[in-house]
């Protein structure tokens, strides 16, 4: 190993590995340009290299509560915002049909939305931020966030895990593994999303929706029943 690599490797067998862990997952979830999967990645290459020093326990641990809390506090700015943007985004006719659009999405698929947004870049901070303005649950919230955390700490060392032991001699190499193999699935995630979302919306144009709850243009509108009688005709004077 390099003699320059060794107070890096010193470092992250620290205490400090699961404080840095722990901030970069927790701020992550407001600022999506911290590397809180890379941090989590280097050091399960670190603890498989170096024999198990950081705990790959308590780095899962570290990062998972980080995750919820920076999720949870998003939620909360975003609970915060929700008279301004009603104010200044929503007012209009698009924004109430986002709004209503977002919260259909959330009541329909959230759980599934908020566990698989932590795994795409920005995803989790968006997630979070609509789901406090539209007033999600915050119960239901806080048991996804649960386990969307648990889970995205849980893969993120375990490639750091994989990258060490496949790389043991170069530990540059098996944290560059981890990473692309991160990016691979963030790229593979962001794909399946997009295709189900182009096979919803056509789903939605078929049955007749547009896709922000509103009946096509197209499609013929039902009549009133006081709309659809005709007004009777008075008899001529004599």
């Amino acid at each position: 190993m390099d003699a320059w690599f060794d107070p890096i490797m010193s470092f992250a067998g620290s205490p400090w590995a699961y404080l840095i862990v722990f901030l970069t997952a927790l701020l992550d979830a407001m600022l999506p340009i911290l590397p809180s999967e890379s941090s989590l990645i280097a050091c399960g290459v670190f603890a498989t290299v170096t024999g198990w020093s950081p705990n790959l326990f308590l780095l899962i641990l570290a990062g998972a509560i980080g995750a919820f809390l920076g999720d949870n506090i998003t939620y909360a700015i975003g609970r915060w915002a929700e008279p301004f943007a009603n104010r200044h985004m929503l007012n209009g006719e698009r924004g109430r049909r986002a709004r209503k659009q977002a919260e259909r999405w959330l009541a329909e698929r959230g759980g599934a939305m908020i566990v698989v947004g932590r795994y795409i870049p920005g995803g989790r901070t968006a997630i979070s931020l609509v789901a406090g303005m539209v007033e999600y649950p915050i119960a239901r919230f806080r048991v996804f966030t649960a386990i969307a955390g648990l889970t995205w700490a849980i893969y993120g060392v375990m490639l750091g895990f994989w990258g060490g032991t496949a790389f043991k001699d170069s530990p540059i190499k098996g944290i560059g593994a981890g990473l692309a193999t991160a990016a691979v699935i963030a790229a593979l995630v962001e794909v399946v999303r997009r295709v189900l979302a182009a096979r919803n919306r056509r789903r939605r144009r078929r049955a007749g929706d547009d896709g922000d709850g509103r009946p096509d243009d197209d499609a013929p509108e039902e009549l009133e029943p006081h709309t659809a009688r005709t007004r009777p005709v008075d008899p001529p004077a004599r």
